[in-house]
Protein backbone atom coordinates (compact mmCIF):
# COMPACT_ATOMS: atom_id res chain seq x y z
CA UNK A 1 0.00 0.00 0.00
CA UNK A 2 1.26 3.60 -0.87
CA UNK A 3 0.86 6.97 0.89
CA UNK A 4 0.57 9.92 -1.54
CA UNK A 5 2.84 12.83 0.48
CA UNK A 6 1.02 16.13 1.06
CA UNK A 7 1.66 18.67 -1.74
CA UNK A 8 4.42 21.15 -1.75
CA UNK A 9 3.40 25.52 -1.70
CA UNK A 10 5.33 28.71 -2.05
CA UNK A 11 4.39 31.71 -0.56
CA UNK A 12 6.46 34.83 -1.11
CA UNK A 13 7.20 38.01 0.70
CA UNK A 14 7.98 41.43 -0.88
CA UNK A 15 10.19 43.96 0.71
CA UNK A 16 8.93 47.27 -0.39
CA UNK A 17 10.68 50.02 -2.02
CA UNK A 18 13.03 51.40 0.24
CA UNK A 19 15.06 54.98 -0.13
CA UNK A 20 19.28 54.96 0.27
CA UNK A 21 21.54 57.82 1.67
CA UNK A 22 22.96 58.77 -1.61
CA UNK A 23 23.04 61.93 -3.91
CA UNK A 24 20.44 63.61 -5.21
CA UNK A 25 19.42 61.85 -8.96
CA UNK A 26 19.23 64.24 -11.86
CA UNK A 27 17.42 61.68 -14.02
CA UNK A 28 14.24 59.72 -12.46
CA UNK A 29 12.70 58.82 -9.25
CA UNK A 30 14.13 60.13 -5.98
CA UNK A 31 16.69 57.36 -5.14
CA UNK A 32 15.72 54.33 -3.55
CA UNK A 33 16.43 50.92 -4.15
CA UNK A 34 13.59 48.35 -5.95
CA UNK A 35 11.28 45.61 -4.14
CA UNK A 36 13.14 42.55 -3.20
CA UNK A 37 11.54 39.33 -2.63
CA UNK A 38 12.06 36.44 -0.14
CA UNK A 39 10.31 32.85 -1.09
CA UNK A 40 9.49 30.46 1.12
CA UNK A 41 8.46 26.67 -0.06
CA UNK A 42 7.54 24.55 2.40
CA UNK A 43 5.83 21.00 2.76
CA UNK A 44 4.06 19.03 5.70
CA UNK A 45 6.66 20.13 8.22
CA UNK A 46 9.87 21.90 6.51
CA UNK A 47 10.59 24.72 4.72
CA UNK A 48 13.26 26.09 2.67
CA UNK A 49 13.96 29.62 2.12
CA UNK A 50 15.00 31.77 -1.09
CA UNK A 51 17.21 34.90 -0.44
CA UNK A 52 17.63 37.08 2.87
CA UNK A 53 17.05 40.30 2.05
CA UNK A 54 19.09 43.04 2.90
CA UNK A 55 18.44 45.09 6.30
CA UNK A 56 17.83 44.43 9.25
CA UNK A 57 14.63 46.03 9.63
CA UNK A 58 13.22 43.89 6.75
CA UNK A 59 15.03 40.23 7.35
CA UNK A 60 13.12 40.99 11.12
CA UNK A 61 10.04 41.35 9.12
CA UNK A 62 10.82 38.08 7.04
CA UNK A 63 11.92 35.99 10.18
CA UNK A 64 8.12 37.04 11.71
CA UNK A 65 6.05 36.07 8.17
CA UNK A 66 8.41 32.57 7.90
CA UNK A 67 7.34 32.14 11.98
CA UNK A 68 4.04 32.14 10.89
CA UNK A 69 3.88 29.52 8.16
CA UNK A 70 4.54 26.95 11.65
CA UNK A 71 7.27 25.11 9.49
CA UNK A 72 10.78 24.03 10.44
CA UNK A 73 13.41 26.37 8.27
CA UNK A 74 15.80 23.95 7.11
CA UNK A 75 17.81 25.44 4.16
CA UNK A 76 17.86 29.09 3.20
CA UNK A 77 19.05 29.31 -0.35
CA UNK A 78 20.96 32.32 -2.02
CA UNK A 79 20.71 32.72 -5.58
CA UNK A 80 23.35 35.27 -6.27
CA UNK A 81 25.57 37.37 -4.31
CA UNK A 82 24.39 40.80 -4.60
CA UNK A 83 23.82 42.05 -1.00
CA UNK A 84 20.42 42.55 -1.05
CA UNK A 85 19.60 39.31 -1.09
CA UNK A 86 21.99 37.58 1.72
CA UNK A 87 22.45 40.52 4.01
CA UNK A 88 19.65 39.23 6.05
CA UNK A 89 21.34 36.20 6.61
CA UNK A 90 22.29 36.56 10.15
CA UNK A 91 19.09 37.76 11.82
CA UNK A 92 17.74 34.44 9.85
CA UNK A 93 20.37 32.05 11.25
CA UNK A 94 19.72 33.84 14.74
CA UNK A 95 15.98 32.95 14.46
CA UNK A 96 16.14 29.85 13.12
CA UNK A 97 20.11 28.12 13.98
CA UNK A 98 19.02 24.77 12.55
CA UNK A 99 18.78 26.35 9.04
CA UNK A 100 21.51 25.92 6.96
CA UNK A 101 22.84 28.76 4.63
CA UNK A 102 23.90 27.47 1.20
CA UNK A 103 24.67 28.52 -2.43
CA UNK A 104 26.68 27.63 -5.40
CA UNK A 105 30.36 27.60 -4.97
CA UNK A 106 30.53 31.07 -7.22
CA UNK A 107 27.75 32.53 -5.12
CA UNK A 108 29.62 32.08 -2.16
CA UNK A 109 33.02 33.92 -3.75
CA UNK A 110 30.86 36.47 -4.73
CA UNK A 111 29.43 37.27 -1.63
CA UNK A 112 32.62 37.32 -0.30
CA UNK A 113 33.93 39.67 -2.61
CA UNK A 114 30.98 42.09 -1.93
CA UNK A 115 31.14 42.29 1.84
CA UNK A 116 34.70 43.08 2.46
CA UNK A 117 34.86 46.22 4.51
CA UNK A 118 35.89 48.20 2.29
CA UNK A 119 32.60 47.22 -0.11
CA UNK A 120 30.27 47.41 2.42
CA UNK A 121 31.65 50.59 4.35
CA UNK A 122 31.08 52.59 0.92
CA UNK A 123 28.28 50.88 0.08
CA UNK A 124 25.73 49.30 2.14
CA UNK A 125 26.75 50.08 5.15
CA UNK A 126 26.72 54.15 3.74
CA UNK A 127 23.48 53.60 2.08
CA UNK A 128 21.33 52.18 4.89
CA UNK A 129 23.33 53.53 8.46
CA UNK A 130 22.42 51.68 11.18
CA UNK A 131 20.31 48.94 9.35
CA UNK A 132 23.23 46.45 8.19
CA UNK A 133 24.40 43.79 10.73
CA UNK A 134 27.89 44.20 12.14
CA UNK A 135 28.57 40.38 11.73
CA UNK A 136 28.02 39.59 7.97
CA UNK A 137 27.03 35.36 7.39
CA UNK A 138 28.20 34.02 4.21
CA UNK A 139 26.32 30.67 2.46
CA UNK A 140 28.29 27.27 2.63
CA UNK A 141 29.02 26.30 -1.00
CA UNK A 142 26.38 23.35 -2.51
CA UNK A 143 28.33 20.01 -3.20
CA UNK A 144 25.66 19.14 -5.69
CA UNK A 145 23.02 20.65 -7.99
CA UNK A 146 20.09 19.95 -6.29
CA UNK A 147 18.61 19.32 -2.42
CA UNK A 148 15.82 18.48 -1.17
CA UNK A 149 12.69 19.49 0.68
CA UNK A 150 10.99 16.31 2.17
CA UNK A 151 12.36 13.65 0.00
CA UNK A 152 11.47 16.56 -3.25
CA UNK A 153 13.97 17.66 -5.53
CA UNK A 154 15.05 21.40 -5.59
CA UNK A 155 17.40 22.35 -8.75
CA UNK A 156 19.84 24.72 -9.02
CA UNK A 157 19.65 26.32 -12.53
CA UNK A 158 23.34 28.05 -13.18
CA UNK A 159 22.76 31.32 -15.18
CA UNK A 160 26.05 33.11 -15.47
CA UNK A 161 26.18 36.23 -16.21
CA UNK A 162 22.53 38.17 -16.06
CA UNK A 163 22.16 41.29 -13.64
CA UNK A 164 25.81 40.09 -12.06
CA UNK A 165 28.24 36.93 -12.50
CA UNK A 166 27.33 33.57 -11.47
CA UNK A 167 23.95 33.85 -10.89
CA UNK A 168 21.40 31.26 -10.19
CA UNK A 169 17.50 30.24 -9.79
CA UNK A 170 16.06 27.35 -8.68
CA UNK A 171 13.68 25.07 -10.13
CA UNK A 172 10.74 23.28 -7.95
CA UNK A 173 9.46 20.37 -10.85
CA UNK A 174 6.86 19.66 -8.32
CA UNK A 175 5.44 23.15 -8.14
CA UNK A 176 6.11 24.13 -12.11
CA UNK A 177 7.75 26.92 -10.04
CA UNK A 178 11.26 28.53 -10.99
CA UNK A 179 12.65 30.96 -7.78
CA UNK A 180 14.66 33.23 -10.29
CA UNK A 181 16.45 35.26 -8.34
CA UNK A 182 17.46 38.68 -10.70
CA UNK A 183 17.47 36.52 -14.07
CA UNK A 184 14.02 37.94 -14.38
CA UNK A 185 12.44 40.97 -13.19
CA UNK A 186 8.64 41.47 -12.87
CA UNK A 187 7.19 44.99 -14.19
CA UNK A 188 10.36 46.68 -12.09
CA UNK A 189 12.55 48.40 -14.47
CA UNK A 190 16.26 46.07 -14.72
CA UNK A 191 19.76 46.62 -13.87
CA UNK A 192 20.52 47.05 -17.61
CA UNK A 193 22.77 50.59 -16.81
CA UNK A 194 26.11 47.97 -16.31
CA UNK A 195 25.43 45.91 -19.03
CA UNK A 196 27.53 45.43 -23.06
CA UNK A 197 26.21 43.99 -25.70
CA UNK A 198 27.99 40.72 -24.74
CA UNK A 199 26.82 40.55 -21.08
CA UNK A 200 23.09 41.55 -22.49
CA UNK A 201 23.34 38.65 -25.05
CA UNK A 202 24.32 35.78 -22.21
CA UNK A 203 21.69 37.49 -20.21
CA UNK A 204 18.73 36.61 -23.15
CA UNK A 205 20.42 33.05 -22.76
CA UNK A 206 19.72 32.48 -19.50
CA UNK A 207 16.17 33.79 -19.78
CA UNK A 208 15.62 31.56 -23.01
CA UNK A 209 17.21 28.51 -20.54
CA UNK A 210 14.68 28.59 -18.18
CA UNK A 211 11.72 29.44 -20.47
CA UNK A 212 12.41 26.22 -21.82
CA UNK A 213 11.16 24.59 -18.51
CA UNK A 214 7.61 25.79 -19.42
CA UNK A 215 7.23 27.13 -15.82
CA UNK A 216 3.76 27.57 -14.68
CA UNK A 217 4.96 30.52 -12.28
CA UNK A 218 8.36 32.49 -12.01
CA UNK A 219 8.95 34.63 -8.72
CA UNK A 220 11.40 37.11 -9.46
CA UNK A 221 14.04 38.86 -7.41
CA UNK A 222 12.99 42.15 -8.07
CA UNK A 223 9.21 42.79 -8.50
CA UNK A 224 6.20 45.44 -8.52
CA UNK A 225 4.47 44.06 -4.85
CA UNK A 226 1.20 44.27 -6.81
CA UNK A 227 2.02 41.71 -9.60
CA UNK A 228 1.32 37.82 -9.03
CA UNK A 229 3.79 35.55 -10.40
CA UNK A 230 3.48 34.55 -14.58
CA UNK A 231 5.52 33.06 -16.62
CA UNK A 232 5.02 35.76 -18.50
CA UNK A 233 7.52 37.39 -16.89
CA UNK A 234 10.05 35.66 -18.86
CA UNK A 235 9.20 37.35 -22.20
CA UNK A 236 8.75 40.76 -20.86
CA UNK A 237 12.11 40.60 -19.42
CA UNK A 238 13.41 39.23 -22.23
CA UNK A 239 11.91 42.25 -24.70
CA UNK A 240 13.26 44.74 -22.28
CA UNK A 241 17.01 43.35 -22.95
CA UNK A 242 16.64 43.90 -25.80
CA UNK A 243 14.80 47.12 -26.37
CA UNK A 244 17.70 48.77 -23.62
CA UNK A 245 19.87 47.24 -26.43
CA UNK A 246 18.48 48.94 -29.55
CA UNK A 247 18.54 52.04 -27.82
CA UNK A 248 22.53 51.55 -26.55
CA UNK A 249 23.66 51.01 -29.97
CA UNK A 250 22.28 54.69 -30.72
CA UNK A 251 24.32 56.08 -28.28
CA UNK A 252 21.48 57.93 -26.73
CA UNK A 253 22.36 60.55 -23.96
CA UNK A 254 21.40 59.30 -20.82
CA UNK A 255 18.17 61.75 -20.14
CA UNK A 256 16.63 60.14 -24.12
CA UNK A 257 17.49 56.63 -22.97
CA UNK A 258 15.82 56.47 -19.89
CA UNK A 259 13.09 58.56 -20.90
CA UNK A 260 12.34 55.85 -24.09
CA UNK A 261 12.71 52.75 -21.50
CA UNK A 262 10.09 54.86 -19.30
CA UNK A 263 7.75 55.40 -22.36
CA UNK A 264 7.79 51.74 -23.30
CA UNK A 265 7.44 50.77 -19.75
CA UNK A 266 5.51 53.30 -18.26
CA UNK A 267 3.73 51.24 -15.87
CA UNK A 268 6.69 49.50 -14.28
CA UNK A 269 7.68 50.37 -10.45
CA UNK A 270 11.71 51.63 -9.93
CA UNK A 271 12.40 54.29 -12.51
CA UNK A 272 16.08 54.39 -10.87
CA UNK A 273 19.08 56.10 -12.96
CA UNK A 274 21.18 53.78 -11.60
CA UNK A 275 19.36 50.57 -12.94
CA UNK A 276 18.61 52.50 -16.09
CA UNK A 277 21.96 54.14 -16.43
CA UNK A 278 24.43 52.85 -14.01
CA UNK A 279 25.30 56.55 -12.31
CA UNK A 280 25.01 57.63 -9.40
CA UNK A 281 23.32 61.62 -8.65
CA UNK A 282 26.92 62.67 -8.53
CA UNK A 283 27.64 61.11 -12.26
CA UNK A 284 28.23 63.34 -15.17
CA UNK A 285 26.80 63.20 -18.38
CA UNK A 286 28.76 62.85 -21.62
CA UNK A 287 26.33 62.77 -24.61
CA UNK A 288 26.51 59.41 -26.13
CA UNK A 289 28.85 57.60 -23.31
CA UNK A 290 26.69 55.96 -20.44
CA UNK A 291 28.53 55.74 -17.61
CA UNK A 292 28.68 51.93 -16.83
CA UNK A 293 29.92 51.12 -13.21
CA UNK A 294 31.00 47.32 -11.86
CA UNK A 295 28.31 45.40 -10.98
CA UNK A 296 26.23 46.41 -7.82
Amino acid sequence: MTTSRPPLSYDVFVAPSKPFTAPPPRIGDPQAWDPVTSTLIFGARDAVLVDALTTIREATALADWVELHERQLTTIYITHGHPDHFLGLPVMLDRFPHARAVATAGTVEQMGQQTTPEALNHGERASYPGQIVDTIALAEPLDAGHFELEGRPLEVIETGHTDGVDTTSLHVPDLDLIVSGDVVYNHCHMYVGATTAESRGEWIAALDQLAALNPAAVVTGHKDPTQGNPPTVLAESRDYIEYYGQLREQALPHQELFDAMVSRYPDWVSRQQFLLLGITGSASDPPGHPLIPPDR
